[in-house]
């Protein structure tokens, strides 16, 4: 068998110079159906935290996920919060929890979230995936008191969009909120418009997980048109493959500034 080549010391030489923060990620952790590897199937957490080390990646942040439908107490939302915890007090010099909510019990999640930042120093809130757990929208009623108590608290919040006419009238409701948008979305004109809304409020910003920089210059277009704080570096990882958004953010002939702010100092001045 021929052998697999290894790069990973010269990988290492190109991506010393920054410090890269994934801002998008989601832990496998021992609860069932927590492992979001499409190819490689029970990954552990030590290979989970290897591979990001690996693709240069200094830090990463994100929330447990799995699909839950129409949730019947607030239980199965806190265990995955309870396991975002575990998996830090492993690696507590690389992931950085991120707290999951649900619309259904409005109250369960603000008492959360007050536990979470008071009792563990959490500081982020998601990525929400309301698809995944039988929300009705992000812009109902029941959320109000929730992105309040995020406001108060000067969290930083990450939400899969459904409609992005709901995100606007979220943070036209709450305009110290700290919104950041997940996914660039593969849709072009979905793209413009998600730019055009961060552009738009100075409370929203996009991590490029997911979809990813699949476009040449589309990153460097939304630096120029939304503004250079405005943009986090995130994979979606174990979803995608965190080497392809490390080389598609390189690749957009970026000054040293804005690469600095994508990687990382955007990250770190949202959630301080």
């Amino acid at each position: 068998m021929e052998p697999i080549l290894d790069h990973d010391a010269r990988l290492r030489e190109i991506f010393a110079e920054y410090e890269i923060i994934d801002a998008h990620v989601h832990p496998p952790t021992p609860l069932p159906k927590t492992d979001y590897s499409l190819f490689k199937q029970n990954m552990t957490g030590e290979q989970f935290v290897a591979e990001l080390r690996r693709a240069g990646i200094s830090r990463c942040c994100g929330s447990v996920i799995r699909a839950v439908k129409d949730p019947v107490s607030f239980e199965e939302i806190h265990e995955l919060n309870a396991a975002a915890l575990d998996f830090r007090e492993s690696y507590p010099d690389f992931y950085i929890p991120g707290i999951s909510v649900h619309p259904a019990f409005p109250e369960e999640s603000c008492a959360e979230i007050e536990t979470m930042y008071r009792d563990h120093g959490v500081r982020f809130v998601g990525e929400l995936v309301p698809y995944a757990m039988s929300w009705k929208g992000i812009d109902v009623p029941a959320m109000d008191p929730v992105w309040d108590l995020i406001q108060q608290k000067e969290l930083a919040v990450n939400v899969h969009l459904g409609e992005l006419r709901e995100a606007a009238a979220i943070l036209k409701r709450f305009p110290k909120l700290k919104f950041i948008i997940a996914h660039p979305t593969s849709s072009y004109q979905e793209y413009l418009d998600r730019i055009d809304l961060i552009a738009q409020y100075e409370n929203a910003a996009l991590d490029i997980s997911g979809s990813g920089p699949n476009s040449w210059g589309m990153v460097r277009y939304a630096l120029n048109r939304a503004g250079t704080d405005k943009i986090l570096f995130g994979t979606d990882f174990p979803i995608r493959n965190p080497g392809m958004y490390i080389a598609g953010v390189l690749f957009e002939h970026l000054t040293k500034t804005q690469l600095e702010a994508v990687f990382s100092r955007n990250f770190r001045n949202l959630v301080r």
